[in-house]
Formats: structure tokens, sequence, C-alpha cells
């Protein structure tokens, strides 16, 4: 009987530390997305090494195009950092810019659609 109990004990220990771990894996901590437009195709931002991916999901004969953004400087409008257009092959095509979006300055994702140029975008965030 006790033999059982500090089984379940130690296995219960076991898992708790495997979640804990998991927790704190800093490997996706600070990735962003994806952000979906419908079923056509999905953003995500990258933070090892501040770029984005961009991937077309419907075979319609338009591509998507991703984006990272910006306010300007006087924020009254957005300016595009990254550009990225994925579309007419397989798999996802992935920025290389050299961007470097580290600071307090706020950022958003956006993605749209070539066939007729509609965008979605993404609630703002920081890169810390």
């Amino acid at each position: 009987m006790i033999k059982r109990t500090l089984s379940r004990l130690a296995s219960a220990g076991a898992a708790a530390a495997l979640i804990g771990l998991a927790a704190a894996s800093p490997a996706m901590a600070d990735d962003e997305g994806p952000l979906w437009y419908s079923n056509r195709g999905t953003v995500t931002f990258n933070d090892d090494g501040d770029d984005i991916t961009v991937c077309d999901k419907l075979a319609d004969g338009y591509g998507v195009t991703g984006y990272l953004e910006r306010l300007n400087s006087s924020g009254t409008g957005l300016v595009w950092v990254i550009k990225e257009e994925d579309g007419g092959d397989a798999g996802c095509d992935r920025s290389d810019n050299g961007y470097d979006m580290i600071g307090n300055v706020s950022h958003g994702l956006a993605i749209c659609w070539n066939g007729n140029g509609n965008c979605v975008r993404s609630n703002w965030y920081f890169d810390e």
C-alpha cells in the first residue's frame, strides 16, 4: 500500500516537473501568430531572427503577402518594416532582411490576400 502511494506521488511529481519545464521553455515564448486570413494563408513573427513566415494555404491562383508593421514616427500611419509574399509554390516563405525590432516600438502583423488586396491585422505588441 505504501509502495503504491509512493509510486503515484513520484509519477505525479515527474509529470509536474515536465509541465514546468515545458512552460519555461523560451523557444516559442516571443513568437507572434499565426495570424490567419480566413483559410487563405498565415503570417507568423519569428522572434529567433526577427523575421516573418508567410504561408499561402489555398490554391486559388493568388498568393498572400505578410507584413511586420509599426507606427510611423509621428504616430499617424503605418510603415511596413518587413514584407514577404508566398504563393505559386509548395511550402512557406520566410523573410531574411536583417531587421532588428528590439526596443519599445509597437509592432503588428498583417496579412493580405493578393486577389483583392484586403488585409487582416493583429493587435500591437512589443519585443522584449
